[in-house]
């Protein structure tokens, strides 16, 4: 039982919901329970699946970067490697003595010849005096020999840079078709020679398309400007739609939008060439594996969440099942022991009730003998129905005050069910004082009633709260050795009705203060007292929504304060105690 000493020798009941042995407490319990299991069991699991899932996606995330900067890298040195390849086959087929002597288109021919079977993608091969004319070709575009290329900007940046060959970006030239050149110088003294081969960049665009690894992936190259140096068409096309970054050595990985979709584009610029190769991936393929785990981790949560639900479900349904069996056995031992004591109380009330039977007893004996008198023929008394009648109506009230007496001792002994009901509380005080009226008068103890008119009424069990009172006010009159004074005070404190019993007994030290509740515990002498009169009221109160305070100090007499909770019908209609 929980209970705590304030200061000045205060004991304090705690505040409980006047509903915990309904059906309704447990359903509030069993609610409860329920949530409370569920945010136990479930938060961790959620708050470590999100870090996981999250975590697991940066990584994901960052393991597609990584793989498709590794897929642009991987494509970037092939296309690297292919360039060095055509610029290193196009310097072995240049002969030096064609710098004098230029060769027949025969030769030029078979050496374009070998240039194809090493690639497919070379369409002509040309050689171009130090003025820049056209002295030499070997290809379908026969008509260009003879043709000034001094002005071309590729055999421009081919003379005057250091490196000895150049790749030119795509253009249409004097064939009017797209395509870009290589080309390769060698000198005789301070004048160069070129020797160039056309490349078709249909063909080296399969080339750079072949060998990506992302499914639904795609590789070209473009230059400064964006411009596509790989494509399948007759023009070339416009611009990328986002701008093409600075040069780096580092490869980029970006996402971008094109055509209204999310892609990842990865930018490797190439070293033999001034053009940067682009693999793009729309971003749905590339996320596919994580969106597949995340399927995965939430249908393994779905499915783990409903197992722990059904088995919080089930065991909070078993839990509170058992509670709800053993508090009704407790509620029935409760009831139980309530009645066990109020029998005991109704035996200490016996010596006063028996004295206050005596006296209508003796007045029907009295009255009943004087009449017998009345009519013995011994006496020769003549009978006076008049003094008859009024000796007859002495017996009848004397009757009806004996029957009074018992029926209120009988009231207190009958078993009642424990169903609330809204009464006043001065209504019941005034009923279990009555009862002890003539065993306070004996004792020689003055009883002071100081009630508030306009309390407002109270949900109660009366059987039970007779009980309370007749524990208290029995308690308060052992506390009292010879005379002395029993004040019932009564008032309303906020949402309380406050009933205070107070006597002018001995009181009660703090070491007996922390122990009066407890069940069997007390201080009269043996066969005096059961000790269960404070624990049953305690219970009763406590059972109602209410509390129990004692204040107490040796030689100073004792209060019991009862805190009864205001009906919320009287609350709502504001009424009052009669």
């Amino acid at each position: 039982m929980k209970r705590r000493i304030e200061k000045k020798g205060r004991l304090v009941s705690p505040l409980v919901d006047k509903d915990r042995h309904g059906h309704a407490y447990f359903e509030q319990l069993r609610r409860k329970l329920r949530w409370q299991l569920l945010i136990v069991y479930l938060m961790p699991l959620l708050l470590l699946s999100a870090y996981f899932h999250f975590e697991y996606n940066a990584t994901m995330r960052e393991g597609v970067y990584n793989h498709l900067k590794s897929v642009a890298e991987h494509q970037r040195n092939t296309v690297d490697l292919f360039l060095r390849e055509r610029v290193a086959n196009l310097k072995s087929a240049f002969r030096s003595e064609w710098l004098t002597d230029p060769p027949d288109p025969e030769t030029l021919f078979k050496n374009l010849q070998g240039l194809q079977e090493e690639n497919k993608s070379f369409v002509d091969l040309g050689l171009f005096r130090p003025d820049g004319t056209l002295v030499a070709y070997a290809g379908p575009h026969t008509y260009l020999v003879g043709k000034d290329y001094s002005r071309e900007a590729w055999f421009q940046q081919l003379s005057k840079q250091e490196r000895e060959y150049f790749i030119s970006d795509v253009y249409l030239g004097f064939r009017g078709k797209p395509h870009f050149i290589v080309a390769v110088r060698r000198s005789e003294g301070d004048r160069h020679w070129a020797l160039r081969v056309s490349v078709d960049p249909e063909k080296f665009g399969r080339f750079v398309r072949s060998s990506y690894l992302f499914k639904d992936a795609e590789a070209f190259v473009v230059n400064r400007q964006g411009q596509r140096q790989t494509f399948s068409g007759e023009v070339i096309p416009a611009p990328e739609a986002s701008q093409v970054p600075p040069k780096s050595p580092e490869t980029e990985v970006t996402e971008v939008e094109v055509g209204g979709r999310e892609h990842l584009r990865a930018l490797a610029w190439l070293t033999e060439a001034d053009w940067v190769l682009v693999v793009r991936v729309p971003a749905a393929k590339a996320y596919e594996p994580i969106s597949h785990a995340r399927l995965v981790l939430v249908g393994f949560l779905v499915l783990t969440l409903i197992v722990i639900i059904s088995v919080v479900l089930r065991s909070t349904r078993r839990l509170v099942g058992k509670l709800e069996s053993v508090d009704s056995a407790k509620e029935e031992l409760r009831l139980q022991l309530f009645n066990a004591a109020k029998l005991a109380s109704v035996g200490e009330m016996a010596a006063g009730v028996a004295h206050e039977i005596n006296n209508p007893l003796a007045i029907v004996y009295e009255e009943a003998s004087m009449m017998k008198d009345v009519m013995n023929p011994q006496f020769g008394q003549k009978v006076d129905l008049d003094d008859f009648r009024e000796r007859l109506g002495a017996i009848t009230d004397a009757a009806l005050r004996g029957r009074s007496i018992t029926g209120k001792l009988m009231a207190f002994a009958r078993k009642h069910d424990p169903d609330p009901e809204r009464t006043g509380i001065n209504l019941l005080l005034d009923r279990v004082l009555e009862v002890k009226e003539q065993d306070f008068k004996i004792s020689n103890i003055e009883v002071v009633r100081d009630y508030q008119d306009d309390l407002p009424g109270v949900m109660v069990n009366r059987n039970q709260m007779d009980q309370v009172l007749l524990n208290l006010l029995n308690n308060a009159k052992d506390a009292i050795d010879r005379t002395g004074r029993i004040t019932v005070r009564t008032r309303r404190e906020d949402d309380w009705v406050r009933t205070d019993i107070e006597d002018t007994g001995r009181g009660m030290t703090r070491e007996v203060l922390e122990k009066i509740f407890l069940p069997f515990f007390t201080t009269k002498g043996v066969g005096k007292g059961t000790g269960l009169g404070l624990s049953i009221s305690y219970g009763i109160v406590d059972s109602l929504g209410g509390r129990i305070e004692v204040k107490s100090a040796p030689g100073s007499g004792s209060t019991f304060s009862i805190f009864l909770p205001v009906s919320e019908e009287a609350q709502a209609a504001g009424d009052s105690d009669g």
